[in-house]
């Protein structure tokens, strides 16, 4: 692609605030009195208030089990963390500085943390003016600064990438930031080339069998997806533009051995130009859900399956199915209410949870020959997020998916329970965390020289306690409880994605 074509691309994605319409809630700036006050009625909010502090070194104990000993590297997460900066609060839950929470497994049978906000434009100025200064996915309000660029009002709060020996922290609006995973010290913005500097990086890149990283990004004006190959060097393969007639939100896709697959809700721009980001976006009901299936070795050659519409945020894993066929496990959402009505309420304290889309389980199989999808949901699992796969089993009919669930409303946004799924036998092994716990997303690590068995590593917030709680169990004896569990001495902010980069040692 030209470097004009990327020019115009790069100056369409200037900044964008937004929020909203028929799922529509308030894009302002958030009610920071609101939220107090709800808080005092309902304490399971904490996790929601924000970290006290932009460097954090909590202490840990262990409280039960121990530290395997062939557990050794850094556990990161990262998430909005800072949701009250001075008088002013956040109105969205995917708004606030993101902030890289790190635990260390030395190899001493102890466990360290160090908690450090990613010195971005944005995060640095916010953190030292105290004052929210630029608008944000789902806030805005008047004197509010667009930032100038994509990466002007970046927070690099969702996701972290370890490749090529470098870890990097994840927005899906702009450019990547190096990150130093001893230190936790900001080192700037990556840049694949000169010609897509600052254009979106989406925050689930998928790593193919040689070790490479493929992404896809959206920009609005123009609307146009964007495909990314990167070689295991860090080197850019090659870049692709889609030209869409609306731009859907897309926050997750798919890759098999021969194919890209973007899934395209009915969730797209509406030419609105007023307001936060989500304010740009508008749930169409009545349309199709547009899958697209993308040759990996000609990205202009592009298949699309028309569905009857649903929302996903986070696909399990992809694989080829003989020569016109995939196999995917996803997450599958009613509509996009979780983003555009909870993710609000809670940041307000309003949130009873009534008016909650499902959120099901769902194996899928995509026959591109008869353009059909059928799709298997398993709502005897409850609501269902978070789910993760053993990267050993990337593009393969994997056997484990790890998710997060909630088998009945307990009253408080979250989930309680972590839950393997064994795709193979159609069986499944759970263990509930106590009614005062929030689980975060956990992670499958896999146990070095043992290529069958892998470690569930997470964190969760006990609200009652005001305790960050890290536990670590046996991955195919789940449902025994945690081998590990250790509590923080502070309550940290819920996040949202993270990574386990190994040691040596450890590998």
């Amino acid at each position: 692609m030209d470097r004009r074509t990327f020019a115009s691309l790069l100056a369409g994605t200037i900044a964008a605030s937004a929020l909203p319409a028929s799922l529509r809630a308030q894009s302002v700036i958030g009610n920071q009195r609101a939220f107090m006050a709800a808080l005092a009625e309902k304490p399971w909010l904490l996790g929601y208030l924000g970290s006290p502090s932009i460097d954090l070194h909590g202490s840990v104990n262990i409280v039960s089990g121990q530290v395997p000993p062939d557990l050794r590297g850094y556990f990161l997460r990262n998430g909005p963390a800072l949701h009250d900066i001075g008088p002013d609060r956040f109105a969205h839950w995917f708004d606030a500085p993101g902030m890289v929470q790190k635990f260390t497994f030395a190899g001493d049978g102890q466990i360290r943390h160090h908690g450090r906000l990613i010195d971005t434009y944005r995060n640095r100025t916010e953190a030292a003016t105290g004052r929210i200064a630029f608008s944000a996915f789902g806030t805005h309000g008047h004197g509010l600064s667009s930032g100038g660029s994509a990466d002007g009002q970046n927070p690099a709060n969702i996701s972290l990438l370890e490749h090529a020996g470098e870890l990097l922290a994840l927005w899906e609006g702009g450019s990547p930031h190096i990150i130093d995973p001893e230190t936790l010290d900001t080192s700037g913005l990556k840049s694949w080339s000169a010609e897509t500097k600052g254009l979106p990086f989406g925050a689930h890149p998928r790593r193919d069998r040689d070790g490479s990283i493929w992404n896809i990004g959206y920009s609005i004006d123009p609307a146009a997806l964007i495909l990314y190959h990167i070689s295991s060097e860090g080197t850019l393969l090659k870049t692709h533009i889609l030209p869409q007639q609306a731009t859907p939100m897309i926050h997750d896709f798919m890759i098999t051995d021969t194919r890209i697959v973007v899934v395209a809700p009915p969730y797209s721009t509406v030419g609105r130009a007023e307001g936060a980001f989500i304010d740009r976006f508008e749930w169409q009901g009545d349309a199709f859900t547009r899958i697209l299936v993308i040759d990996k070795n000609d990205l202009s050659n592009v298949a699309i399956v028309e569905a009857d519409p649903f929302w996903v945020f986070h696909f399990g894993n992809g694989y080829d199915i003989g020569a016109s066929e995939i196999g995917f496990d996803f997450a599958h959402h009613d509509n996009p209410s979780f983003m555009t009505q909870d993710a609000f309420a809670v940041m307000d304290g309003s949130w009873d949870g009534k008016d909650s889309a499902a959120w099901r389980y769902v194996q899928a199989r995509l026959d591109l020959s008869s353009g059909q999808l059928r799709m298997e949901k398993m709502p005897e699992l409850g609501q269902v997020e978070f789910i993760r796969t053993d990267e050993r089993e990337n593009l393969e009919a994997h056997r484990y998916s790890l998710m997060l669930a909630q088998p009945s409303h307990t009253g408080a946004y979250g989930l309680n329970r972590i839950l393997l799924m064994d795709r193979r036998t159609g069986t499944s092994m759970h263990f509930d965390v106590s009614g005062n716990e929030i689980l975060e997303e956990h992670l499958i690590v896999p146990k070095p020289g043992k290529a069958d068995e892998f470690w569930i590593i997470g964190t969760a917030l006990d609200w009652k306690t005001a305790r960050t709680i890290l536990s670590v169990y046996d991955g195919l004896r789940l449902s025994d409880g945690p081998v590990l569990r250790a509590e923080l001495d502070i309550a940290l902010p819920l996040g949202l994605h993270g990574t386990f980069v190994a040691t040596a040692e450890h590998t």
